[in-house]
């Protein structure tokens, strides 16, 4: 068979940062030396590895560096002699001070500095620096740096590590972010928008102990805050577009990718670590997300647990009263990137056992685009062996490639907006609604996916319900194209303070979708005591409403209802407050919810079974697959039926996971019928979608 999975292996931290860190074995240095032997490369080949990532830099300066270059140089060029590609690691932003200044001394003017002077670790590593950002001295550095790279081989991809800075104080980003502003608003009157004459005394913000952490704002009103915010991510985006056109001029066939942060959907994110996802999104070939809070899988436990950030149990009873299933899973992130072309997925990320291994195979072979490519999956250190408790299922996937390769495009009839103006500056809560309201969908095994700001411009096309899960800011623009989506015969369901704000988060007096309604709502604002300033009264807005509008519907659903009283228990590493992964629960009002949508939607296109089996929906030419992940490690995934909704067949074709042949199951009545889903499933529809995604 000349098709084939792929998957691959790496090591990306260099052997001076393992040993800086102390996180090495006794034998470190002979593992270092076996990663690049010419025995691991037999290894690798015997175990059918693709792809290796490998070490280039981390921030201890060229000259240090250019041993751990050169050694990759040479891995990647008798790894391609045997069909294994080579992506290279390079870091961002922080150094490692010791060896850096050495070779750098001016460097120690380009560090970022804390709101009280002090230069700015990395975490608990108190031997790397943040730089600062706007320091164009340090950009031309890396510009050099990755010439060197691309001067001594040319990977598949460039990924470059840590570019996600925090806040930096300094002179060089206040006369940044000042320039950032005159050139942003250079056709506006300033005061009209800003309430100043001019941005020539602008400072970066400076934080009291009451509002730090920075999520003590339970509103980030100040239109300069929120431009604060999206400063810092034009100018992480601008460097990040300019390095990709510079490793595109070098090396036109080396892809280059950057992380968006960590747990981003979970937190006020833009706020926080100033990253607009979108902006990331259209700078990179590559974007991941490390969501280890997230990780695929179905978790049982007690209603009344008290878990802090890792999941560790304080205090639980387990009766049967009590036991209840939290269904987790990280495919949000691959639904938003690949609207904008990006696909993949990251393997493992703390699998260890083979049941926890299978579910996260299968939850990748269900949701990502690219469902041959089955990530990282062991260490660059190889071992003969290392996948024999995978081994079956990578023989399965290659017998049963076909079903697997040529996904066009998901088939999402529902998009979720995550307004990014709500989920940036409103804390939490409106972030929790979004994760919840997607819980339910996944859960209801709903065909969606998930928009960000321009996705209403360049995706909403041919969707036939939008969902606003508490999107409070939404812009005057925003309200149009939603209103013509309406009016051309889509769905739309607010939920929650959808609607109440504008885009700089300011008090809407009339709501903004009333004139879907006929007009004559509410007013929404109030003016008390003591500084008589407007607030959001929702009190005689009506718990629900519906209405007809155009050729579409309308309908609004007044509350998202927590099944829980809402975590904001602080991580000690991580102070800003984020969604607790364990909070990440269907709404106590999800039926009343679901009602709603299934009256939006009319006969659509969906699936019923037990909750902790996912679905996702694949247009792939003409046909219809949908492919199921059960991600109960002992329940049974089953049965499930399939609701084809408004689409036509008479059979469909099931390929379970082990089983060495597919099984042709008849339609009736609109819905295919699987009795049970051990681990993995793909049903196929045959000419299901007549070359449109419904």
């Amino acid at each position: 068979m000349s098709r084939r999975m792929t998957y691959g292996v790496g090591a990306h931290e260099p052997i001076f940062h393992r040993m800086r860190t102390g996180n090495a074995t006794a034998e470190e240095w002979r593992r270092w030396e076996y990663e690049t032997s010419q025995e691991n490369l037999d290894v690798l080949c015997e175990l059918g590895v693709t792809r290796v990532q490998i070490a280039c830099t981390k921030g201890f300066g060229l000259e240090c560096e250019k041993p751990v270059i050169e050694r990759a140089a040479r891995f990647a060029e008798a790894a391609a002699a045997r069909g294994i590609a080579t992506n290279v690691y390079v870091q961002g932003f922080p150094i490692y001070y010791e060896t850096f200044l050495l070779e750098v001394p001016e460097a120690e003017g380009w560090l970022g500095r804390d709101l009280h002077g002090d230069t700015i670790p990395w975490g608990g590593q108190t031997f790397r620096r943040w730089i600062d950002p706007t320091r164009e001295e340090f950009h031309e550095y890396q510009r050099k740096l990755i010439r060197y790279v691309l001067d001594q081989l040319t990977p598949a991809q460039i990924d470059m590590d840590n570019t996600v800075p925090p806040p930096c104080w300094t002179g060089s980003g206040r006369e940044s972010f000042r320039d950032y502003l005159r050139r942003k608003f250079a056709d506006i009157d300033p005061v009209r928008e800003f309430g100043i004459p001019s941005f020539d005394a602008v400072d970066l913000p400076h934080f009291d102990l009451i509002y730090w952490p920075r999520d003590a704002y339970r509103i980030v009103k100040d239109p300069l805050l929120q431009e604060w915010a999206r400063w810092r991510s034009k100018v992480i985006s601008d460097f990040l577009a300019d390095i990709r056109e510079r490793i595109r001029q070098i090396a036109p066939g080396a892809a280059f990718g950057s992380g968006a942060g960590c747990d981003a959907l979970r937190t006020n994110h833009l706020f926080h670590h100033g990253v607009d996802l979108e902006e990331r999104l259209g700078v990179l070939d590559a974007v991941g997300m490390e969501e280890s809070g997230w990780r695929p899988g179905a978790f049982e436990g007690g209603g009344d647990r008290q878990i802090v950030m890792d999941e560790r149990i304080a205090h639980r009873r387990r009766t049967p009263e009590n036991v209840q299933v939290r269904i987790s899973t990280d495919s949000r992130w691959m639904k938003i990137r690949s609207l904008y072309g990006l696909s993949g997925h990251g393997g493992f990320w703390g699998e260890v056992d083979r049941p926890a291994k299978l579910v996260a195979l299968a939850h990748g072979l269900t949701f990502s685009q690219e469902p041959t490519y089955l990530g990282t999956l062991g260490p660059l250190a190889a071992a003969r062996g290392m996948f024999d408790d995978i081994a079956d299922l990578i023989e399965w996937c290659n017998a049963h490639i076909g079903v697997l390769e040529g996904r066009d495009e998901r088939v999402a009839p529902i998009a979720v907006w995550r307004g990014t103006s709500t989920t940036g500056f409103i804390r939490h809560r409106p972030v929790w609604e979004a994760c919840a309201v997607e819980q339910m969908l996944y859960e209801n095994h709903l065909p969606f996916t998930i928009l960000l700001d321009g996705g209403l411009e360049r995706f909403l096309a041919g969707r036939r319900l939008l969902i606003l899960p508490g999107t409070a800011c939404v812009s005057d623009r925003q309200v149009g194209i939603i209103t013509e989506f309406v009016a051309a015969g889509g769905s739309l369901l607010l939920a929650g303070e959808a609607g109440t704000r504008d885009e700089r988060t300011r008090l809407r007096q009339k709501y903004a979708f009333e004139q879907l309604f006929g007009g004559g709502m509410p007013s929404l604002e109030f003016f008390g005591p003591p500084h008589w300033v407007p607030e959001l009264d929702l009190s005689a807005m009506p718990e629900s409403l519906s209405a007809d509008y155009g050729r579409g519907k309308v309908a609004l659903v007044k509350r998202i209802v927590p099944p829980v009283e809402l975590d904001l228990t602080r991580d000690p590493y991580m102070p800003e407050r984020q969604v607790m992964p364990k909070d990440i629960l269907p709404p106590a009002n999800e039926a009343d919810i679901m009602t709603r949508i299934h009256a939006l939607l009319g006969e659509s296109l969906r699936a019923e079974g037990p909750r902790w089996t996912l679905c996702e929906y694949w247009k792939r030419g003409h046909d219809l697959v949908v492919c199921c992940a059960n991600l109960h490690k002992s329940r049974p995934g089953g049965p499930l039926t399939l609701h084809l909704g408004p689409l036509r067949a008479e059979a469909a074709t099931v390929h379970h996971l082990f089983e060495p042949d597919p099984r042709t199951v008849p339609v009736k009545d609109g819905k295919v019928t699987i009795e049970k889903v051990e681990r993995f499933c793909a049903v196929e529809v045959n000419r299901a979608l007549g070359g449109e995604v419904e």
